[in-house]
């Protein structure tokens, strides 16, 4: 990593404040008349602009490189109201230094940013909001020497003009998406990320950085590796569960609560609907009249499942019905049912061809590993790196 002392010019930057803090603040030059004379009548430009240049600047400090076109409505609602008191006042801290790669910063903003995906992203795995609180204190861990990371790579990547090479595929992509997914316009996409607490151009950046990344990987790192066809088709042999599609089942179901209920009186019941089933009965009908289950206006249908995804007493028999079949009765912990499974669906080995994209991509990425790190590694070697203390603690960025 190269240090605050490297011999690399560190332009839009004051030496001082890059020694001491790390941060990107801009210059902090005091007017040689000292503070303005609140009686007397100041422009609003000249009053917001000796405003800035008054204040303090710290570890924290206002990221005018950051905010260089900010609309004057903009700097006028930030002062305004506060009277001559402002330039005595702290800073007004408009985002935080978070670490710095070269001559870009990444804030806190960004790093906000970067968790909510985050979150968002384990909420569909995690659907009990401890189990979402575990993972997303363990993956946020890396979190930030994944961004940092990911701009050192963009960085050297924009000096090979890879950025402008992947723009049209960044709108191809977006574009594939939208059709897939049934969505009319890109302004509804818009809608549809934002209600996900993202946004179109949030969404369409971080396309971009992936595939940017990609491409530079893809001709640094990739590309100097060979894989072979034999090593492809041993990876299939030895790891033929993976690609083994398990057995479905579509089921409807009549079901008899136990709670409040004799249980002589639900055995009957059970029995008198199962022979009407026997004798050719509609078994939907006899849903929609006797089932207390959920779904027994709709005739009982209860969805599809995976072998290995139900109730053991349930699972037993519904794997051993064919298709169209009628169980018997099935007693469970909260009541009687009778299933009956509508179609069926047979466990089924993918076939080479149809996986062979995604074992090569699995196997080229195993065997990039040693060559990876040590490109990165290179890469960090000289790269000027400062991460603000505090986030050094609460995240893992070791090695850089």
């Amino acid at each position: 990593m190269r240090t605050a002392g490297s011999t690399r010019t560190m332009h839009k930057f004051s030496t001082a404040a890059t020694k001491s803090s790390g941060v990107r603040c801009a210059p902090t030059a005091r007017p040689a008349s000292g503070y303005p004379d609140p009686h007397r009548r100041v422009p609003l430009v000249s009053l917001v602009r000796t405003a800035l240049s008054s204040l303090r600047y710290k570890n924290l400090c206002i990221i005018r490189a950051r905010f260089l076109e900010v609309p004057l409505v903009l700097l006028f609602t930030l002062f305004a109201g506060l009277g001559p008191t402002v330039w005595a006042q702290e800073p007004i801290l408009l985002d935080e230094v978070v670490a710095r790669v070269n001559e870009d910063i990444i804030t806190l903003t960004d790093l906000k940013q970067e968790l909510r995906r985050l979150r968002s992203g384990l909420r569909q795995d995690n659907e009990s909001p401890e189990l979402l609180e575990q993972a997303f204190q363990r993956e946020k861990r890396p979190l930030l020497k994944s961004m940092i990371q990911n701009k050192m790579l963009v960085q050297r990547a924009d000096e090979f003009g890879i950025p402008d090479s992947v723009e049209p595929d960044v709108g191809k992509i977006l574009e594939e998406m939208r059709e897939e997914s049934g969505i009319p316009s890109m302004e509804v996409l818009d809608q549809y990320l934002r209600q996900q607490g993202s946004s179109l151009e949030e969404y369409r950046a971080s396309l971009k950085q992936r595939l940017v990344i990609d491409a530079f990987l893809q001709q640094n790192v990739y590309s100097k590796l060979a894989l072979l066809t034999p090593e492809i088709e041993a990876y299939y042999q030895e790891n033929i569960e993976r690609y083994t599609e398990t057995a479905e089942v579509e089921l409807q179901e009549i079901l008899f609560l136990r709670e409040g209920a004799e249980e002589a009186q639900l055995q009957t019941k059970a029995q008198e609907v199962l022979s009407q089933l026997q004798t050719g009965a509609s078994f939907e009908d006899l849903a929609k009249r006797f089932s207390d289950g959920p779904t027994a206006a709709q005739g009982g249908g209860i969805g599809s499942f995976k072998k290995g995804s139900m109730a053991a007493p349930i699972e037993e028999v519904a794997f051993q019905l064919e298709e169209g079949a009628v169980s018997g009765i099935i007693n469970t912990e909260y009541g009687l049912q009778i299933i009956k499974v509508v179609t069926r669906i047979p466990a089924r080995e993918r076939p080479l061809e149809e996986v062979r994209a995604e074992i090569s991509d699995q196997l080229y990425r195993r065997k990039a590993q040693p060559g990876m790190k040590k490109f990165i590694d290179e890469m960090i070697e000289s790269t000027y790196i400062f991460v603000t203390p505090k986030y050094r603690e609460e995240y893992d960025v070791t090695d850089l």
